[in-house]
């Protein structure tokens, strides 16, 4: 069974839209998003609803979806998180988004064929706040019953063997942070075969959209300091 697999859109509904064209001709029979609508860009309800759209999709929640779950309720904290990761964290969404975040679970754990497999955000250690790198050193006890373990977060491409346990992490569909694009994967379950894909966006729209909405200029530098070329 084939999957696209993507992670970390952040509102990036440009990167998304361009992943969800490409789609259409690599003949998937699902998809599996491994969380982070919220933060940076502005885009979020737009994004939500491809999402909502999406035919079997499996879907976890980020860190950044629970950080604006709790900031509705919380508008202190809401307010540093609009400071550090964009004025999406100010902005009310629809009910029918709010209920989907709020109701994205922090793991998946499903049989396809003879693989068990296993997605989060983080990791294993900590659903939402984990971060496994290629070098980084993990617990192969909370990983080895699983023949597949995708994750997000790092916004870092990653294909990676714990014994006989592959980790995969698709890099950042919304705001990449390895030089590498605007990435996701395909992934073919039976044979544990992957292809790393990337679309090319107008960056420079999306940078100038950030300055229109009056963003920080701390978050506008680091946004550009991590994309690989200007437009």
């Amino acid at each position: 069974m084939k999957f696209v697999v993507f992670s970390d859109i952040h509102g990036n509904v440009y990167a998304l839209e361009a992943m969800l064209k490409q789609a259409e001709n690599l003949e998937a029979e699902g998809y599996i998003f491994c969380g982070d609508v919220m933060g940076y860009f502005m885009y979020q309800e737009k994004c939500i609803k491809y999402l909502q759209q999406l035919p079997n999709l499996y879907a976890v929640k980020g860190n950044h979806d629970f950080y604006y779950i709790e900031s509705l309720s919380n508008k202190k904290k809401g307010a540093i998180y609009a400071e550090k990761y964009g004025t999406s964290y100010l902005k009310v969404l629809s009910s029918s988004a709010r209920k989907y975040l709020d109701g994205l679970p922090e793991k998946i754990e499903f049989q396809c064929g003879k693989k068990r497999i296993l997605i989060t955000h983080g990791s294993p250690e900590s659903f939402l706040e984990g971060r496994v790198y290629p070098d980084t050193q993990v617990d192969t006890f909370l990983y080895e019953s699983y023949d597949i373990v995708i994750l997000g977060h790092t916004h870092y491409q990653m294909y990676r063997r714990i014994g006989n346990t592959i980790l995969l992490n698709p890099g950042s569909l919304g705001q990449p942070r390895d030089f590498k694009g605007y990435s996701y994967c395909i992934v073919d379950m039976n044979t544990a075969e992957f292809i790393f894909k990337t679309v090319k966006i107008n960056q420079r729209k999306l940078v100038d959209q950030l300055i229109m909405n009056n963003e920080s200029e701390y978050l506008v530098k680091y946004i550009q300091s991590k994309m690989k070329v200007i437009d």
